[in-house]
């Protein structure tokens, strides 16, 4: 099957990755696929001299920009695909108008809550959580045009989860450096771990604008000499074998596709009750805290520590859901049905 994918942003968060993951896992299974990104995109090398990627770039405008929709129907046409499979929003419009031009349908992933004035050229909205579809619906998305496909990550799966062991606890987290992943919360939260006497070192890897901010935290917190910031992660694998702890203490998350690299390597999980990691996520798989609370994320950790048997069983218990429910091998067989039932569908008419 040829499949295009289009993502129009430039740096590289958890749709960025999904893009990439998803271009790559279906040319590694045999498909043709169209890649599109942004000129600028950080990390379009990824994709580059790839078998079965077609990599093409542009200068991807707002949502006035007339121009682009033009050029990528322009892409598409040469190409040919059954289906084009969109990422965002300003993914989701332009290429939802170049795909009714090219007479190609067009299916947009979800990968937070939207208004959906900008998705009126998509056939299909693919939702990674059922909170996602009760989204889709409440907006008066039509029932039988939006289906749940959840994320799911490269990262492959070990064999048995992690115990902690009587040495220095690593938590880890990562993620770009805004206000909405919480680190200032988990900072206040790891000084308050080191006050109950764990011998523990944290590592938030990542970086943005709200770098300074957290560096000056730390040293206020003191908690300089335990605390690793602005280490930008681009070997997930070695980063996670190399925690005991992961920590997602986001003030708000759709879903989280961190948090699926953590459960593939077996990496016990902390979670803030954001609407994504209870989706999946339950207390037999993770432990939570309650949002904005930084005395919760506190107690969650040091739960954590405290109780090594039950946070093993609750690893163990992740690493399963993973592999039956998140896996590259569990979700791709989804996306190439829904590939192909679209491509046989008529393109929806716009009022």
């Amino acid at each position: 099957m040829r499949i295009t994918q289009i993502m129009l942003g430039k740096g590289f968060g958890g749709a960025e990755r999904s893009f990439v993951d998803t271009a790559l896992s279906l040319a590694e299974r045999g498909h043709e696929v169209q890649a599109i990104c942004h000129r600028n995109f950080i990390k379009r090398d990824i994709l580059e001299n790839r078998s079965n990627i077609q990599l093409e770039t542009l200068r991807a405008g707002s949502e006035f920009d007339f121009l682009t929709p033009r050029r990528l129907a322009k892409m598409i046409r040469k190409f040919q695909p059954a289906a084009i499979h969109t990422h965002l929003k300003r993914a989701a419009w332009h290429g939802g108008r170049a795909g009714k031009m090219a007479g190609v349908p067009v299916v947009a992933k979800l990968h937070n809550y939207v208004d959906f004035n900008r998705y009126r050229y998509v056939h299909t909205i693919i939702g990674t959580t059922e909170d996602q579809r009760r989204h889709a619906l409440n907006q008066k998305w039509p029932e039988n045009r939006v289906v749940v496909i959840p994320n799911f990550s490269r990262v492959p799966a070990v064999e048995c989860a992690k115990k902690l062991t009587d040495q220095q606890i690593h938590f880890l987290s990562y993620g770009r450096y805004v206000e909405v992943k919480g680190f200032d919360l988990l900072l206040q939260a790891f000084r308050k771990v080191l006050d109950a006497g764990i011998n523990a070192r944290l590592t938030i890897g990542g970086g943005g604008k709200e770098s300074a901010t957290l560096n000056k935290l730390a040293d206020s917190l003191g908690i300089r000499n335990s605390v690793e910031l602005d280490k930008w992660i681009d070997d997930t694998l070695s980063a996670l074998d190399h925690s005991d702890i992961f920590v997602l203490s986001s003030r708000s998350e759709s879903f989280g596709i961190v948090l699926l690299e953590a459960m593939a390597r077996g990496i016990p999980i902390v979670a803030t009750k954001a609407k994504g990691p209870l989706q999946v996520l339950d207390d037999e798989r993770a432990f939570f805290a309650e949002l904005n609370s930084a005395d919760s994320l506190a107690e969650a950790m040091l739960a954590a520590v405290v109780n090594p048997d039950t946070t093993y069983k609750k690893a163990e218990t992740a690493l399963k859901i993973y592999k039956e429910v998140f896996s590259e091998n569990a979700v791709l067989p989804a996306l190439e049905q829904l590939y192909a039932s679209v491509s046989k569908q008529p393109i929806p008419a716009v009022e």
